[in-house]
């Protein structure tokens, strides 16, 4: 059977639906039914996914989250991390890519990771420290002439260690508040931005912390093919293994 008008508005519906990642299919009952119809009308579906590959967007999930879309490079939906609040300098840019890339082999260091949906939490107060020892790892690798494969990965490392890991305003409207000059800042940004997405959420049980969201797994399973990524998640495994092994000859505690 040929698709008629309505359908082509309801292929519409559904990916207004999705290009708004805090609208959830279980609070929308008109969500619900486009996308009910997305998963079990097969002309619908085929009719969808080609107006998306003509945007260079395709589907990476259509479970409860709704629809969860990627977004090629190339398309003209795609995000650019200069679009990020105070992201328009090149170093900001590098700084803002690499903690993207350093949540996600923090929270999911391995492919077998990727696919636990376990809740992961994050501390920014952690994760800059962990994000400061891997920067210091690639320092290592830097002086012992390794390669690190990604170019913006290998100037970010250096930026990132140049910051100070917390400072504040003393003037005006940003007195008391973190400077974009620190990293602390850069990891409550780039958090802020996910929560934007749906991908992340404060979580109020303690100062700092945010949980990850199932949307952002999904995401983070095309993150994890990109070489820096693959790096990152082999210096952490190598740090880890390091430190298994200088503590087996611990005593109990």
């Amino acid at each position: 059977m040929s698709l008629v008008q309505s359908d082509f508005t309801d292929i519409g519906t559904l990916i207004s639906f999705a290009m708004r990642p805090a609208q959830r299919p279980g609070r929308n009952p008109e969500y619900q039914r486009v996308l009910s119809r997305y998963r079990g009308e097969r002309e619908l579906r085929s009719a969808t996914d080609a107006f998306l590959h003509g945007l260079s967007v395709r589907v990476l999930s259509d479970g409860d989250y709704g629809l969860i879309l990627g977004v090629e490079p190339e398309s003209p939906l795609a995000f650019r991390i200069s679009d990020m609040a105070n992201a328009q300098d090149e170093r900001y840019r590098l700084i803002a890519g690499l903690v993207l890339t350093g949540l996600v082999a923090f929270a999911y260091p391995s492919a077998d990771e990727l696919e636990d949906d376990r809740v992961r939490h994050v501390s920014e107060r952690d994760f800059d420290d962990w994000l400061r020892d891997l920067c210091e790892r690639l320092r290592s690798h830097d002086a012992a002439g390794e390669e690190i494969p990604e170019h913006g990965l290998d100037e970010a490392w250096r930026i990132y260690l140049n910051m100070k890991p917390i400072e504040y305003g003393d003037r005006g409207r940003g007195s008391g508040k973190l400077r974009k000059t620190c990293s602390r800042y850069w990891v409550r940004n780039v958090l802020t931005w996910l929560q934007g997405q749906a991908m992340a959420r404060p979580d109020t049980s303690s100062e700092g912390g945010w949980t990850l969201t199932e949307r952002f797994r999904i995401h983070a399973r095309e993150v994890a093919l990109e070489r820096a990524y693959s790096f990152i998640a082999e210096v952490r495994r190598r740090r880890d293994q390091h430190h298994d092994t200088s503590h087996q000859g611990d005593p109990t505690p």
